[in-house]
């Protein structure tokens, strides 16, 4: 009796196997790809950081500046960083840029890439740069509750930008003394202006819901405009500003080398 349950059982198995793959192959015929997603990007002045990820056995992470407190300096590791040349995949025929990092004295200089995709040429308008010093658990790589330090906003003056043309921002911060044993984490950001004056003098204001759907790897694209009429909650569409971010880990030369936390990655 129980030989013959078993073989029912196994019958039932095969069969539903062989149902859940005439399923798939009716939703994805042989030879058909994915539908690939399409990517949104909004219709402002658009501020790309590198990617500053430095691949190691167990995931990513950013790189290293080492403080030496006996001579008061800091060092950054891997030199290939400085110069390496980043591409934007949405605009694949522009130039590639580097960000030219470079320490002089307690401060490190970067160049972040700005990108005018506002609609509109812009004669004038101001960056907002702040930073952020936090520091990191030794053990687990987290990072604790409170800041250690946060700047005052400073603006970053920028002009004379053609719709679709780019440039590069070069800003300036201090840099973080940590404990011989710390890790700080440094973060570095440049948000957009929520308004940005035309070369005829005509103030244009910063709406999220106005931007450009892109199929990477085709030729298809097309413009989304909010519906006429309607207003966006001032405070909501504030805090959609398109902004970059540069991170630092500066570590004491005493500290244990920074965790690397799970990295996830959209497909």
């Amino acid at each position: 009796m129980n030989y013959r349950i078993w073989i029912g059982v196994g019958i039932g198995v095969v069969l539903l196997l062989a149902a859940a793959n005439i399923a798939i192959l009716a939703i994805y015929p042989p030879g058909s790809q994915h539908v690939k997603e399409p990517v949104k990007m909004v219709d402002w002045i658009v501020v790309s950081a590198p990617g500053f990820e430095c691949r190691g056995g167990s995931g990513e992470m950013s790189p290293v500046i080492v403080y030496d407190e006996k001579s008061d300096s800091w060092l950054l590791q891997g030199d290939t960083i400085r110069s390496r040349e980043y591409a934007d995949p949405l605009s694949p025929g522009r130039d590639q840029y580097t960000p030219d990092i470079a320490i002089k004295g307690d401060t490190i200089g970067i160049d972040f890439l700005i990108e005018n995709r506002a609609r509109e040429d812009f004669a004038d308008a101001n960056l907002t740069l702040t930073t952020v010093v936090e520091r990191l658990d030794p053990v687990t790589g987290s990072l604790e509750e409170e800041p250690i330090s946060s700047s005052i906003p400073i603006a970053v003056p920028i002009g004379d930008l053609a719709v679709g043309g780019w440039c590069e921002a070069r800003v300036t911060v201090d840099l973080p003394r940590p404990e011989p044993k710390e890790n700080l984490r440094l973060t570095v950001t440049l948000t957009t202006p929520y308004t940005f004056t035309t070369p005829n003098g005509t103030p244009v204001d910063f709406d999220y819901r106005r931007e450009t759907v892109t199929v990477l790897g085709t030729d298809t694209s097309w413009k989304e405009e909010p519906d006429p009429g309607s207003t966006p909650d001032p405070d909501y569409n504030r805090a959609r500003l398109p902004r970059g971010s540069a991170v630092f880990i500066v570590q004491g030369t005493n500290a244990l080398p920074p965790v690397t936390l799970p990295t996830m990655t959209a497909g």
